[in-house]
């Protein structure tokens, strides 16, 4: 295609002939010839060289880092080699501000099951207007030129990504074009393969009052005493809770084959010569239920940002008080997270790719008996622990819970 330079001289080569033409200038039409002949020159120049750099050309893109926190400086590496055995003339390289995509698949579309794609961003619009998919666009003026590379040689460009706000971030059709000396034409021979970028969320300091931290410390404590005054289930077993790595004592059984040796109770055994064993049940009934409202009639301007936020607060406090969190959202989703050295970090990333959207039909048809103003809210531990609802004033918390949550659930407003 042409390029900014060779559209010039093409308009300045017909305005000479023109002219030439027209008051009998020779000097003006030989001008314009000597214009055509380097158009030509150059349009067959690019053609032949490009598919010998087509051939010989390959880009490989890497992330160091993955996934970052909003805010927090990141960078593709993209390195480009000549595995052909002649030298290459100078590569173009698009420059990769505008090849940048944001996108919040959603937890569905996020899981890494084989046979299920990513969802990819859709593309951004040149400034032409055209998608930048395609061959036909024009190479950009904001180009970054590379030397010319020897047989086996290879140069690494470091892109900068926009990390500025969370969700996932994509970068691709970032075009690799083959000019002629004079860059007159220049022509895409290969295109760089995608890389993606999981921007977290900032988790917002939850307020030492708020009504969340209350219901949490109010609910776990109930629990905890529920449980504590349970009489025991056999002969002899301790009058308080007891625990054992991480675990809460819930009474003594009977000995099954395969029970480990160290949860025999001795001193049961020395009593009455039965083999009984602790039992020990985990507190998993002291979780966390997030719950963030994702339909859209709830949200508007940066509300779905604060909102996230603030759920990633509750949820990354539950997690350090050793809480286990289940994050659902109104659109059906439901992801587990236990307190661990990887708990932090799963519910960053499935924080970071929420955005505002309806369940699909398929899940309001499932759970159609639970309806909720266009909310669905899919089962699991929702009816033990805490129950926390993320929403906005406009979410109408009244109707987006169903009757058995409505009561239980506490209520983090966001504006």
């Amino acid at each position: 295609m042409l390029s900014t330079r060779g559209i010039v001289l093409a308009v300045g080569a017909a305005a000479a002939a023109i002219a030439g033409f027209s008051y009998g200038v020779e000097e003006f039409v030989l001008l314009a010839v000597a214009a055509a002949v380097l158009l030509i020159l150059g349009a067959a120049w690019v053609r032949v060289r490009e598919r010998a750099v087509r051939t010989a050309l390959r880009v490989v893109v890497t992330v160091p880092v993955p996934e970052v926190a909003a805010g927090t400086p990141a960078v593709i590496d993209m390195t480009v080699t000549n595995a052909g055995a002649r030298r290459l003339p100078p590569i173009s390289v698009e420059d990769a501000a505008g090849h940048w995509g944001l996108s919040h698949p959603g937890l569905r579309e996020h899981r890494t099951d084989p046979g299920r794609r990513v969802a990819q961003p859709r593309p951004k619009r040149a400034r032409d207007g055209r998608d930048y998919h395609g061959d036909d666009r024009k190479l950009l003026s904001r180009v970054v030129r590379l030397p010319d590379l020897r047989a086996g040689a290879s140069v690494t460009l470091r892109v900068p990504a926009p990390t500025a706000a969370r969700g996932l971030l994509t970068l691709s059709q970032v075009g690799l074009w083959c000019e002629d000396p004079l860059r007159l034409f220049s022509r895409r021979a290969t295109t760089a393969p995608p890389a993606h970028v999981v921007v977290y969320p900032v988790p917002a300091a939850p307020s030492r009052h708020s009504q969340a931290d209350a219901a949490a410390g109010r609910h776990g404590r109930a629990d905890r005493a529920r449980r504590a005054s349970l009489p025991d289930r056999h002969a002899g077993a301790p009058s308080t809770a007891a625990t054992l790595s991480g675990d809460e004592l819930s009474g003594l059984r009977p000995y099954v084959p395969g029970d480990r040796l160290t949860r025999l109770h001795w001193q049961t055994l020395a009593r009455s010569g039965d083999l009984v064993v602790r039992e020990f049940v985990d507190a998993e009934t002291d979780a966390l239920a997030l719950l963030v409202d994702l339909r859209p009639t709830s949200h508007s301007g940066d509300s779905i940002e604060h909102a996230v936020s603030r759920a990633a607060g509750l949820g990354v406090a539950a997690l350090a008080r050793g809480q286990a969190v289940e994050l659902c959202t109104s659109t059906g989703d439901r992801v587990s997270i236990t307190p661990g050295t990887a708990g932090h970090g799963t519910l960053l990333r499935a924080l970071a790719m929420l955005g505002p959207a309806n369940p699909p039909p398929s899940v309001a048809m499932r759970y159609g008996d639970r309806p909720g103003a266009g909310a669905v809210w899919a089962t699991g531990r929702l009816d033990t622990g805490t129950v926390v609802l993320v929403t906005t004033a406009a979410g109408d918390t009244g109707r987006a819970l169903p009757e058995p949550l409505r009561h239980r659930a506490e209520t983090v407003l966001v504006s």
